[in-house]
Parts: structure tokens; C-alpha cells; sequence
């Protein structure tokens, strides 16, 4: 009769305690929540960011620009078309065309770099600047412009 007497109570503290039960499962899955919500900001978005960043350099590619493709080959874009690029390799200027999606690093020539902040400052947009450029020491020819 002991036995059954403790089993009772057993139930009854059982049945009290549900409707704590409920807290204890979103406390309980509060941890793998954080732990998604920190791979999001340490690896999903950087990602994104440097996708988007490409994307970008591969949008303003323009003739005379070096590239690296996907496989490792460099070389000089000759030509540009809706989705493929052609470009000069080596010494003996050996021709080859690639799809824009085979692109992976844009080096952008001298020339082109001050046409495109040309562009940008005729369609008005603002220049980014970063944090640390409050930081650096103006050239003395940098005011004469």
C-alpha cells in the first residue's frame, strides 16, 4: 500500500507540474535558436555580402580590366557580350571566351577605375567611405583637384 500511495503522488506531482512544462521546452530550445542566429551573422551574411560585392565587380567589368577566372586563368578582357566575356592569355595573346559566371577576381585597371568614379559622381552617387579614412593623412596634392 506504500508502493501505491507513492505512486499516486508521483501522478499528482506530475500533473501539477505541466503547466511549467511548457516554459521548460521554449527554454530548452532557446539555445539552438542563439546558436542559428550566431552562424547567421558569422557565416551566412559575410557570405552574402562578399556574393553581392562580386557580383558588383563582375557588373562593372569593362574592357582593359585583368581577370582570374574560376580555374585560375589570367588574363585581359578584350571583349564583353550579354553573358560571356573573351579575353587575351599569355605572351601570345591566345584567345579565349568564358561566361561572366566564370569569373572570380576583377582587377580593375587604372584608367577604368577613375571612369567608373567618373560615372559615379555624375549619377550622383555619394562616395563610401570608410571608418578609418577619417584616420589617414591628406596628401597635399589631394587639395589642389
Amino acid at each position: 500500500m506504500i508502493q501505491n500511495l507513492s505512486y499516486i503522488t508521483v501522478l499528482e506531482v506530475a500533473q501539477s507540474t505541466t503547466g511549467t512544462n511548457s516554459t521548460n521546452t521554449l527554454l530548452s530550445l532557446l539555445p539552438m535558436v542563439a546558436i542559428f542566429a550566431l552562424m547567421y551573422l558569422l557565416m551566412i551574411r559575410p557570405q552574402k555580402k562578399e556574393e553581392k560585392r562580386t557580383q558588383e565587380k563582375i557588373n562593372a567589368m569593362r574592357i582593359g580590366d585583368q581577370i582570374v577566372t574560376i580555374g585560375g586563368i589570367v588574363g585581359k578582357i578584350v571583349n564583353i557580350s550579354d553573358d560571356e566575356i573573351t579575353i587575351a592569355s599569355s605572351v601570345a595573346n591566345t584567345m579565349m571566351t568564358f561566361k561572366k559566371q566564370a569569373v572570380s577576381t576583377v582587377i580593375q585597371s587604372e584608367e577604368n577605375k577613375e571612369l567608373a568614379k567618373k560615372e559615379k559622381l555624375e549619377a550622383g552617387e555619394p562616395e563610401k567611405k570608410s571608418f578609418f579614412d577619417k584616420f589617414k593623412k591628406k596628401d597635399k596634392h589631394d587639395d589642389i583637384e
